[in-house]
């Protein structure tokens, strides 16, 4: 998806529709991002702001690596990929991105310490301390997707041949494996919910299992970090179990009763966040 922003709106939006795969060839990959920013380029653009999902160096412009990219897509450096559009350029984490994004823009506005967290093909997370990302000596403050919510040896965890990985469960990729695991056929995970609501036992296990991974990884942010606020995006966000489950099990993982009341929210912006977050990399 592409942006053009000025001021605190979204001017143009462009959404682009990818089939990359592990194979995808890097000459590729950078074709693709320089069309999506021409599509929404104006001559008054003053800087490129990137929301990448990966790790990267903000400071270099350089994008080592991320989970959904082909092997041969590291170690890129975008300042000088992007030098021909002639504007400064700036890239972070996408989750960064859209954390930023809700703390200036979105549910966040009017807290000083707010945690973003978006479930989509994985889990990723960010922490916005005054309208400034924490960022940790790596970069990489907030993948709440590799921590460990459940040990391997846990019957329901090895059963399923999950990692105990908070993305194991909780996220896209993480519900395609137990919606196969469960039923021997794919199907998409929105259809959960329909399935749930008509007592399916199978749907309401799955629901159940992502769910209460959800609600320990938001424990977890709570009894770690005890920010004011939990913003919550990504596709799987609009899953209703999920926030069901939430709402049930929160409170119980949480031993002190002041930090039960921390506000956890889905997005208003959704991902409009991380556009209004990566034009602001640049602008402060």
């Amino acid at each position: 998806m592409a942006g053009l922003v000025k001021g605190k709106k979204i001017i143009r939006k462009e959404r682009f529709i990818t089939k990359e795969s592990q194979k995808t060839s890097k000459k590729d990959i950078l074709k693709k991002i320089k069309l999506a920013i021409e599509s929404v380029w104006n001559p008054q653009v003053n800087n490129i702001g990137l929301g990448i999902a990966g790790t990267t160096d903000p400071k270099k412009g350089i994008f080592f690596q991320g989970a959904n990219f082909p092997p041969t897509f590291r170690n890129i450096d975008f300042k000088r990929e992007l030098k021909h559009f002639q504007v400064p350029i700036a890239i972070d984490n996408d989750v960064h991105c859209f954390t930023l994004g809700e703390a200036f823009y979105g549910q966040g506005q009017e807290y000083k310490n707010v945690f973003g967290i978006t479930l989509g093909t994985g889990v990723g997370g960010s922490l916005v301390i005054d309208k400034q990302i924490y960022r940790g000596r790596d970069n990489a403050v907030g993948e709440i997707g590799h921590t460990i919510i459940s040990l391997e040896e846990d019957k329901t965890i090895n059963d399923l041949n999950l990692s105990g990985r908070l993305e194991s469960l909780a996220s896209g990729t993480g519900l395609k494996r137990l919606i196969n695991q469960y039923y021997k056929k794919p199907f998409p995970s929105e259809d959960l919910e329909r399935l749930a609501l008509r007592g399916d036992k199978k749907a309401i296990k799955i629901i159940d299992l992502a769910g209460r991974a959800f609600a320990i990884g938001c424990a977890n942010i709570v009894l770690t970090l005890n920010p004011d606020i939990i913003i919550v995006g990504g596709g799987l966000s609009r899953l209703e179990g999920l926030w069901r489950v939430l709402h049930r099990d929160f409170r119980h993982l949480i031993p002190y009763q002041k930090l039960r009341s921390t506000k956890i929210t889905k997005s208003i912006l959704l991902h409009d966040a991380t556009i209004l977050g990566a034009a602001k990399l640049l602008r402060g």
